[in-house]
């Protein structure tokens, strides 16, 4: 029988919680550490032939996914990079309030990924007797175990919960509650579970031939704004003029549109014309921005604001994040092209 050898980095969320009072489970929760995690897991993946070892690494201690940052990403991807070539495939336990942040982040992170990197978490805690936890954890290993699975490799960042296995930079959150949380709107999801996992080998990219790098840094300059009606020009000002921000995520109107205040739209010019990088994104959760169907959106292309086309709003964040940061010259062109599955063709 073929064997897998995968890595479980742990880096928090809900899955590995545990009560502050033992006393009390339903109450205040906290991470839990490495340990805590091992108690409710021993034995799953063997009967697959998967060979797997949980890191706790001591320069990322187990957090609540609230409180990520870019910071923790790059940490992250170093870790990846570090013990890439000693294991055939990853799984990152995550907390869910942010997992398809850091999937994106670590989508664009990544060059020339070969092996599947697997985030997945839980709703509830592993100590709880209906944790979706194992489940959840038992299946990213046969996805990332694939060579003892049988499964196709998934070169790529993928998040795998519930019934769904979605591509990193095409996922969202959809509920705080439900153990289907995670959903692929504009893409329709690489596999589905349900007795086993079933993967779309249509859908899946393509395994590199060059050789896998990782790249090490994020713009904290990029600030995201929901374009509300009767958004003061003001507040909008203060959002965009600020020294350190060099790029801008507007989430507007239905397929981009946005309010015709002149007020307004001289606001968005200004912070152009310093350069500010404007990254046009749908608020709706399906469908994309096309600035040339409604004059209420012609009018932001008329001023250099870019189309995000159909990126999640996540994906649009840490792309333009990794861009500035990573290719700041060309940023401007990259940012609306199809660069590890986020976008779809016009």
């Amino acid at each position: 029988m073929a064997v897998s050898r995968v890595l479980i980095l742990y880096t928090g969320g809900t899955i590995g919680m545990v009560p502050v009072d033992p006393d009390d489970p339903d109450g205040t929760r906290r991470p839990g550490s490495k340990d805590d995690v091992l108690r409710y897991v021993p034995g799953i993946g063997l009967r697959d032939g998967i060979e797997w070892e949980l890191l706790s690494d001591a320069s990322l201690p187990p957090i609540d996914s609230s409180g990520i940052t870019p910071v923790e990403w790059l940490k992250i991807a170093g870790i990846i990079r570090r013990e890439y070539q000693a294991w055939d495939g990853f799984v990152i336990l995550h907390g869910t309030d942010t997992m398809a942040y850091t999937a994106s982040a670590l989508s664009f992170l990544f060059e020339n990924l070969g092996k599947p990197v697997v985030l997945t978490g839980s709703q509830t805690p592993l100590f709880h007797e209906r944790t979706d936890g194992r489940l959840n954890l038992i299946h990213s290993l046969r996805i990332a175990g694939h060579r003892a699975t049988g499964l196709p490799p998934l070169p790529e960042v993928v998040i795998c919960f519930g019934k769904r296995v979605v591509r990193g930079n095409r996922a969202r959150k959809m509920s705080a509650t439900d153990s289907d949380a995670f959903d692929s709107p504009n893409l329709r999801p690489l596999g589905a579970i349900e007795t086993d996992v079933f993967l779309d080998r249509s859908l899946l990219l393509p395994v590199p031939a060059a050789s896998f790098h990782t790249h090490s840094a994020m713009s904290n300059g990029v600030v995201d704004i929901t374009i509300v009606p009767g958004l003061p020009p003001s507040t909008l000002e203060i959002l965009l003029a600020g020294p350190a921000i060099q790029g801008a995520i507007l989430r507007t109107f239905g397929q981009g549109n946005f309010p015709p205040n002149p007020e307004l739209l001289a606001v968005i010019s200004r912070a152009a014309d310093r350069g500010t990088i404007l990254l046009n994104v749908t608020q709706c959760p399906r469908g994309a921005v096309n600035m040339n169907q409604y004059e209420a959106g012609r009018i932001l292309a008329d001023r250099g604001v870019v189309s995000a086309g159909d990126m999640t709003p996540e994906a649009a964040y840490t792309k333009l994040s990794w861009l500035l940061a990573t290719f700041p010259s060309t940023a401007r062109n990259l940012v609306s092209r199809n660069l590890r599955g986020e976008l779809s063709p016009p």
